[in-house]
């Protein structure tokens, strides 16, 4: 039986001898699969894992409850507490539990309060959520698990924190926990300690839980709630339509004012901020196994090249065209699939550090390391698929050989270049150039276009490349020979021999360094554009915060300070607009941040960066004055397809209003989503008071530190505030955006580091195929360093190529990246050329192709003079 079937494994067996006769080959083919098959899963796992960890917190904390209604407003205000009458009295309601929520800080915490930044925005750091619960109904609702203690009773001013909050602040049962309110401190007894999972997730574990009577007297609540969850009966819960009907039907009973929503729906804006972020990191992994299959083709093409005479006697000895082109194929399927299932196991690991790093940049703690089935059978089927796609072509020439060409001896690699192939590689570039400048596609499908418009446009650069190197000659040589002497013009000229081989390594390499030139460009000119933000729109030289909104009668006294020559205040909260404005792909939760100022004293200490063409500023502040009227960061402008002149309808405290929009500006608060308006816009139409941050000025002749000294001396303590100087808040919000981009440049190198492996698998190529006359040479005199200075130069030459495109094409790439980053996310970037990154882009390319000629250049001067000579 066996017997029987092994002509059907033969060419199995065959493809598995030729990778381990061919080891090196098999290795550097094998990696560059891995890379790309774990870059593809690795992003997969990472924007899975934080999504999914983003609705574990909301769906676990949410326990048992199937709805949640909230104020449609979103502006922070909540609703009475009477309304849960109106739910609980709704057919098929079990349980409910309305809940408010405040953010305040430990007391002794005061004095060491800094604000932290994510890019979704500004973040407190070191605060506690407390959330005010109905003591004898929230546990039949939502998860606590407590360690120690007991839970709350009644009415009384006590607590139940995390254990872990606990043990990291050095607390235990019946110590008081002394927390700020609006009117000075409060003190609560712990009086249980819970796990850190179900509602004990929500802020990381820095949450407590109190009487909702506690929490609305100690914070000025009133009767308000910010939520309420419910519990519907059992038939309803388990039946997806019938409970989308109880829903709507509490829609329609509690009116526009309130949404009723499911639990995870509440993760959607942080997952909404996400999402232009998560599409770039996709499209990297997308570049990495681009550049991977040329190393692919190039590594089959030499193996159908070397074994020439091999497979000329296989087909002499019976062996049909299609019986040849399973051979190599199944070469090509056993790599694929072993490079695939490396890669899976390396992508996991990639995957925890993009977490890491992912994590840092949200300020999200990401618990789950969730692996989506569709993303691993994604990079599965890419890794094989791009591996026979890449190998399909040299199998096809395979396949065209005749027996009896095949048992001639005969030049190896055909210098000849197919006109048709770089006028394609042009057709491509202009198709993919038209596409991203001149075609306006829809919104919904600009960001799959403008990714397949750049990958054609990488393609056509590779198609082009092979005239590069033939054109480009006189000039390589020249550098070669200047740097290597007479050995570099020999590796110069073994360069031109096999141009076809040479463009792959070299288009792969000019990616890798495009894609790393075109990131640093566009963080560049992001850093630029946010730091001319931060020095003109926000202006003032110092910033005055305090863990909860401060009195608006502080301004005066701030005023006041010798030193202080302007003083102005903002106050940032959430806004929804209407539903009538939103666009397609938008969702219930589409909140933006309404920023209130007042126009007068803003002016005397900022100024906002309007757009071209939007008239006298005068102007424009004067009609922010008058009211119902709106500055617009241009994302907003972007997203809800409005400018100046239009309306913008806001959901607010009273009902939908139109607001007209006076100005477009350039505004980087929560990545651009963001409206400007009056103080008194906000007092009549939101109903909010208090201050998040006060901006100064200095008078002539004082100092920031002399200043905000006096500020510290006078209210650090009695109003625990946090003075920051403009220079200390710039530098966050750089390193934030450099940290940003950082993640990108792991990617970017993941490429160069392919691009290497494309460059040690040609150079070794170029000596295997080269072996018989390196063996002459060698007997005609030629040492074993000189011979090592040949293939380094051959490596210069390949790095110089290059480097030299790679620079020019990643120049085109990084203004096509500003443009897609602009689109995508309604920025107004400029492209700023920045010479030290192009600086550090020709270095790497010069010491990737030396460091990668190290192992063919030892194999070179290692040669047998004998034994190579014999060779064909």
């Amino acid at each position: 039986m066996l017997w029987g079937k092994l002509p059907h494994l033969t060419p199995l067996l065959l493809a598995l001898r030729n990778m381990r006769a061919r080891w090196m080959r098999t290795l550097l083919t094998c990696a560059g699969i891995v890379l790309g098959v774990a870059v593809i899963l690795a992003i997969s796992v990472t924007n899975d894992s934080t999504l999914q960890s983003i609705r574990n917190v909301f769906d676990e904390a949410s326990g048992k409850a199937n709805l949640i209604v909230q104020s449609s407003s979103a502006d922070g205000k909540g609703f009475d507490e009477s309304i849960a009458a109106r739910v609980r009295s709704a057919e098929n309601v079990e349980a409910v539990a309305p809940s408010a929520q405040v953010t305040t800080l430990l007391a002794r915490d005061a004095k060491d309060w800094h604000i932290a930044f994510s890019i979704n925005g500004q973040t407190a750091g070191n605060t506690l959520m407390l959330f005010g619960v109905d003591a004898e109904v929230d546990p039949t609702v939502r998860q606590y698990d407590l360690t120690a203690g007991r839970w709350l009773q009644g009415e009384e001013y006590e607590v139940v924190v995390t254990e872990t909050y606990a043990n990291d602040k050095t607390l235990s049962l019946g110590d008081d926990l002394v927390v700020l309110t609006p009117d000075g401190q409060e003190r609560l007894e712990i009086v249980g300690l819970a796990q850190k999972s179900g509602a004990g997730l929500l802020n990381d574990g820095a949450v407590g839980f109190i009487p909702l009577s506690v929490l609305q007297d100690a914070f000025s609540r009133g009767a308000d709630v910010d939520q309420i969850d419910l519990v519907a009966a059992p038939e309803v819960a388990n039946s997806p339509d019938a409970l989308e009907a109880l829903k709507e039907g509490l829609a329609a009973r509690l009116g526009d004012e309130y949404d009723v929503l499911y639990p995870a729906s509440r993760g959607q804006l942080v997952t909404q901020m996400l999402s232009t972020y998560q599409s770039g990191l996709s499209f990297f992994s997308v570049v990495a196994i681009f550049v991977g299959a040329f190393l692919i083709y190039n590594a089959f093409s030499m193996t159908v090249l070397e074994r020439t005479r091999e497979l000329g006697l296989l087909r002499t000895l019976g062996m049909t065209r299609l019986q040849i082109l399973g051979l190599v194929l199944a070469e090509a399927l056993v790599l694929g699939l072993i490079g695939s299932v490396l890669g899976v196991g390396f992508g996991v690991v990639l995957a925890r550090g993009l977490i890491w790093m992912l994590g840092a940049v949200v300020a999200t703690s990401v618990s789950t390391l969730s692996i989506p089935l569709d993303g691993l059978i994604q990079s599965l089927a890419v890794g094989g698929m791009v591996t026979l796609g890449s190998a399909l072509w040299p199998a096809i020439q395979a396949a065209r050989i005749s027996p009896l060409e095949a048992l001639r001896v005969h030049s190896k690699s055909s210098a000849h270049i197919k006109h048709t192939l770089w006028a394609a590689g042009l057709a491509l570039m202009f198709i993919a150039w038209a596409s991203l400048y001149y075609v306006p596609w829809r919104p919904s499908v600009g960001f799959l276009i403008g990714q397949s418009s750049i990958l054609l446009l990488l393609l056509g650069a590779a198609f082009v490349v092979p005239v590069i190197v033939v054109l480009s000659e006189p000039i390589t040589r020249f550098i070669s020979v200047t740097l290597f002497g007479n050995e570099g013009m020999l590796g110069a000229g073994n360069v031109q021999r096999s141009p076809g081989r040479t463009a792959l390594t070299v288009a792969s390499l000019i990616i890798g360094l495009s894609m790393v030139i075109a990131n640093s460009s566009l963080a560049a000119a992001f850093i630029h554009d946010i730091t001319a933000w931060v020095e003109t729109a926000l202006g003032g030289d110092l910033y005055v915060r305090a863990p909860l909104p401060m009195r608006e009668q502080f301004e005066r006294q701030l005023a006041a300070i010798p030193g202080v020559g302007g003083v102005t205040k903002v106050r940032y909260f959430n806004v929804k607009v209407a539903q009538s404005q939103l666009p397609p792909e938008a969702t219930d939760m589409d909140t933006i941040f309404f920023a209130a100022i007042d126009p007068i004293t803003y002016r005397g200490v900022g100024e906002m960066q309007f757009v071209a063409g939007q008239g006298d500023a005068d102007a424009l502040w004067r009609r922010l004055g008058e009211g119902d009227a709106l500055f617009i960061s241009t994302t907003v402008a972007d997203r809800y397809n409005v400018t100046q002149g239009d309306r913008l309808r806001l959901i607010t405290g009273r009902g939908e209003h139109d607001f007209y929009v006076a100005a477009v500006a350039t505004d980087f608060t929560g990545q651009g989503n963001i409206v400007t308006g009056s103080w008194a816009d906000m007092r009549r139409w939101f109903g909010k008071t208090g201050v998040d941050r006060f901006t100064l000025k200095l008078a002539p002749g004082y100092t920031t530190e002399q200043v905000r000294q006096a500020i510290e001396d006078r209210y650090k303590e009695s109003r625990n505030i946090s003075v920051e100087t403009t220079q200390e808040f710039k530098k966050k919000i750089l390193d934030l955006s450099e940290q940003s981009f950082r993640l990108f440049d792991v990617l970017g190198l993941i490429g160069i580091v392919v691009a290497a492996l494309g460059v040690i698998n040609t150079l070794m190529m170029n000596v295997i195929e080269r072996q018989r006359e390196i063996g002459g040479l060698r007997s005609l005199g030629l040492t074993r360093w000189q011979t090592t200075k040949m293939v380094l130069a051959e490596a210069a030459t390949l790095g110089a190529i290059g480097g030299v495109f790679g620079l020019g094409f990643g120049y085109v790439l990084s203004q096509i990246f500003v443009l897609a980053l602009n689109t995508l996310s309604g920025y107004d970037l400029q492209y700023i050329f920045a010479l030290s990154t192009f600086i550090t882009g020709a270095a790497i390319a010069l010491v990737v192709s030396q460091l990668s000629a190290l192992y063919p250049a030892w194999k070179a001067a290692g040669v047998n003079i004998v034994e190579s000579i014999k060779h064909e």
